[in-house]
């Protein structure tokens, strides 16, 4: 996928933010793995994490460009 949720574990982990503690505040598991695999999220979940970890979606996520096939 080209969106990568690394900067969001990079932050978490500077931060020591876990996922334990995401999912108390309201995260679901199911949304919490798709994280962790760097699968799509919606911008809802985006603006609800920003809101817990206090931080802007740039500290969330990078573009990562594909090589063409």
């Amino acid at each position: 996928m080209p969106i990568s949720f690394a900067p969001m574990r990079e932050y978490m982990q500077m931060h020591k933010i876990s996922y334990y503690y995401l999912s108390n505040e309201g995260i679901e598991s199911a949304t919490l793995q798709r994280l962790r695999r760097d699968e799509p999220v919606t911008t809802a979940t985006i603006e609800k994490l920003c809101r817990i970890m206090k931080c802007q979606p740039g500290d969330l996520m990078c573009y990562r460009e594909e090589p063409e096939e």
